[in-house]
């Protein structure tokens, strides 16, 4: 009641504070007068001094179920309930029980029974509308909606400031061990990338030496247990089992033989540690103490690799990252694992990948020295070698002259003097005069092509071994280093079809050695696939079947026929400006039409150590690529999956679009 009236109020005894929090702002809201017990005073004897002194009583006590006196903990419930019923009827007492999220209709009824008004689990902003309505009909309390809507809208406002400082500021030990088990299962990942698949060992037994174990060992390989009980078997059973195996980490509980769930040690022991839960939980049905301690568990299939399901278990909150895991084994077995087993096996498995990891990058090195010395190498020969081509290149526009002055004299005299002489006509004719006057400045134009050739390959050479290493970067053509990139791989695209799409294009700030180091390796990796993949006519014969599929569903083809094996390896350069966040860019793409690169993989095409060549790769081209383009030219290079070709069609292949920013 308000307006003059004697102000209603409200005791919160011994709540969270969280609790407390959200009560107090509700209440409030309507100009109830609240109050908290403090948690260090005996509630019972708080409420008897204020009797004896005739102090007035709170019109209703909001309660945990779980009253703390004397230092201790008890259900006092019973004994609050009782005390207002014989000393301050006009008391009403809620109850909360904060540990559970739901309660059930049997302990709604034990509370009332007792002398509550209701008993309510945890109060949160979603269901503290329906617990202000049963605590305003146990005041006589008008509800003001708009009142009650203002205090729910500051307590979300609060709660994501506290939830914003949670994150910031959040567990260092929970941070730091999710950091560290993403950062212990990528070393194995990046591994078992170039790693040769390993023989499996056929073993019945689940429990295997650590030496056994691979980087893709999978869980079902680690030790588990299988020990199972039925939810309507008591607890006292499952306390026996514990405690005659005492690395017993969980017991499977099934109900008519289907798995329900788990009971771990410590879910088991923490209920039996409180106040009679000996006598409340052992001699009753498991069924009761799994729906008091039940809570989400993590199952995973027995062929998840170790490393993965590592990440998972330590990926879960911290009040649940030392439960087991089940492992569902074909056959519906469920088995438990320990996290201890999973983190020791993770370990062990970290330290060989470490140590494999080791072994490549020490190859790795040798290799990089090797090409190093290569590229000096290739530096020298190229300068000695361009000094005669060039001199031989230069000499044959002269050689070309002369040759056509020596014609011209020559057609000369056979004018003046004719052929008759019979020693000059036997001359012409044993040296076959027509052929030779005809084909030798052919052959003078054919050795100055050769020699062009030549030189522009040296030149390419020279720039790609950095023998001139420039410090800031210089106005480069792009389709220039496209070109460089495609004589030094002439020897290799003799049966391959290249077709370019040019548009003049604007120069650029770059580095013409790194950039044609780009344009290799995509036309190099477009190359191999389609060399292997013309050594494969299954794979040509299921890429056409694929196509004349796509062709028929999208209405393009009336009929389905035979399939005609026409496929040729083709690679596609393509040359435009395109614009991209207001901005211009030079385009150049890369395309082929070979099968393309699967959707699950693309992601990590990019990746240091990632190769789909197997033992034939290192995973570093594309790396390099993606570093040459985006950190030291700020560009941007893509990669598409099936394509879009010229035509506007969905083609099967590959594309990669090298993006450079235009000064």
């Amino acid at each position: 009641m308000f307006g003059g009236c004697v102000v209603k109020s409200v005791l919160l005894a011994q709540l969270s504070e969280e609790q407390s929090l959200i009560w107090h702002n509700a209440l409030s809201s309507h100009q109830l007068e609240v109050w908290a017990a403090p948690e260090t005073e005996d509630l019972l004897k708080l409420l008897d001094k204020k009797r004896q002194s005739n102090q007035p009583l709170p019109d209703l006590i909001v309660s945990d179920i779980g009253i703390r006196y004397g230092g201790g903990t008890s259900l006092l419930a019973t004994e609050l309930c009782k005390w207002c019923a014989d000393n301050a009827p006009d008391s009403k007492v809620l109850l909360v029980n904060p540990r559970q999220i739901q309660i059930k209709e049997v302990e709604k009824r034990w509370a009332t029974r007792r002398g509550a008004i209701d008993l309510l689990p945890k109060i949160s902003i979603d269901n503290l509308s329906t617990a202000f309505e049963i605590a305003a009909k146990a005041l006589d309390l008008e509800i003001k909606h708009e009142a009650l809507r203002i205090a729910i809208n500051n307590l979300k406002r609060q709660q994501k400031q506290v939830d914003r400082g949670a994150v910031k500021g959040r567990n260092i030990r929970q941070a730091a061990t999710e950091e560290l088990a993403r950062k212990m299962a990528l070393i194995p990942l990046m591994v078992m990338a170039n790693e040769p698949e390993m023989e499996s060992t056929d073993s019945e037994s689940s429990d295997i030496p650590k030496h056994q174990l691979a980087l893709d060992s999978n869980i079902s390989q680690l030790n588990l247990y299988n020990i199972k009980l039925d939810l309507d078997q008591i607890g006292a059973i499952a306390r026996q089992l514990f405690k005659d195996n005492p690395l017993l980490p969980a017991i499977v509980l099934y109900e008519q033989d289907n798995y329900v769930g788990m009971l771990s040690r410590r879910r088991f022991l923490e209920f039996l540690s409180r106040p009679y839960g000996i006598e409340l939980f052992t001699k009753r049905p498991l069924r009761v103490l799994y729906e008091q301690a039940q809570v989400e568990v993590l199952k995973l299939h027995g062929n998840m690799p170790i490393v993965m399901a590592s990440q998972l278990a330590l990926g879960r909150t911290s009040d649940e990252i030392y439960e087991p895991v089940i492992v569902h084994l074909d056959g519906d077995i469920y088995s438990v694992l320990d996290v201890h087993d999973l983190l020791q096996a993770q370990s062990y498995i970290h330290e060989l990948a470490t140590k494999l990891l080791r072994e490549q990058t020490q190859t790795t090195m040798f290799q990089t020295e090797k090409m190093a010395s290569l590229g000096q190498i290739v530096a020298e020969v190229s300068h000695d070698i361009r000094n005669p081509v060039s001199s031989i290149y230069g000499n044959t526009e002269c050689l070309l002259t002369y040759i056509e002055g020596v014609m011209k004299i020559l057609r000369a005299y056979e004018k003046e003097y004719g052929a008759s002489a019979p020693t000059i006509s036997e001359t012409l004719e044993e040296v076959d005069w027509d052929f030779v006057r005809s084909d030798l400045p052919q052959v003078v134009r054919s050795i100055q092509s050769g020699s062009r050739y030549l030189r522009r390959l040296v030149d390419t050479l020279q720039s790609l071994s950095h023998m001139e290493d420039h410090a800031t970067p210089e106005e480069i053509d792009l389709l220039e280093c496209v070109e460089s990139s495609l004589t030094i791989l002439s020897g290799r695209i003799r049966n391959v079809q290249i077709v370019k799409n040019y548009i003049e294009v604007p120069k650029i700030n770059g580095y013409s050695d790194r950039l044609i180091q780009v344009f290799m390796n995509l036309l190099s990796n477009a190359l191999d696939v389609l060399v292997d993949l013309s050594s494969r006519p299954d794979l040509i014969k299921q890429r056409e079947q694929l196509i004349h599929k796509d062709e028929f569903h999208s209405g393009r083809s009336n009929v389905q026929t035979e399939v005609e094996i026409n496929w040729q390896p083709l690679v596609m350069i393509t040359s435009a400006i395109a614009e991209i966040d207001n901005r211009n860019w030079l385009s150049i793409k890369v395309a082929d039409n070979g099968l393309g690169i699967p959707k699950e993989i693309q992601d990590r095409i990019f990746d240091n150590f990632f190769t789909t060549k197997g033992q034939k790769g290192t995973g570093l081209g594309l790396a390099i690529c993606h570093q040459i383009v985006t950190q030291q030219h700020h560009g941007k290079i893509v990669l598409r999956s099936p394509y879009l070709n010229n035509k506007g069609d969905v083609t099967i292949g590959t594309e990669f679009e090298v993006l450079l920013p235009i000064n």
